[in-house]
């Protein structure tokens, strides 16, 4: 068997060709389990909070986290009767988790991140301003 240049050069394209296909295949399997994994993780997260300062002093606010996509995240909405100043000046309007933090986003575009503890609260950065906590109903 004599060796040829050409058809060795098409083994090779045609095996570089079947990789790309193997992770484009991959990507298109995986891609849904990801996604599913996210919306379950966002699932785990949406719903209503009580809005905490400083020791754990409920605002009498709530926080409803909803799962509806829009820019920056999912829907944020805070009720109309929260008269926490701090909350009704930052307007938050939209959430997304990041890295396994709560961002929340602000009507201007600002972020805040919370750490969730292991009782289900979470908790502001202490390094982003004053004490916050948003405690599942």
């Amino acid at each position: 068997m004599a060796f040829n240049a050409s058809s060795s050069r098409a083994k090779v394209s045609l095996a570089s060709g079947l990789r790309r296909l193997g992770i484009w295949m991959a990507m298109i399997f995986l891609a849904p389990s990801c996604a599913s994994a996210m919306d379950s993780q966002v699932n785990g997260v949406a719903g209503r909070y009580a809005i905490l300062r400083a020791d754990d002093k409920d605002t009498g606010c709530m926080l409803t986290l909803e799962t509806s996509a829009r820019a920056g995240g999912s829907k944020a909405l805070l009720a109309p009767a929260c008269r926490d100043n701090g909350m009704v000046i930052f307007d938050p309007v939209a959430w997304s988790l990041e890295r396994g933090r709560l961002a929340l986003t602000a009507r201007k575009g600002h972020k805040t991140h919370f750490d969730r503890q292991p009782n289900g609260i979470w908790r502001r950065d202490a390094k982003e301003g004053k004490a916050l906590s948003l405690k599942p109903l």
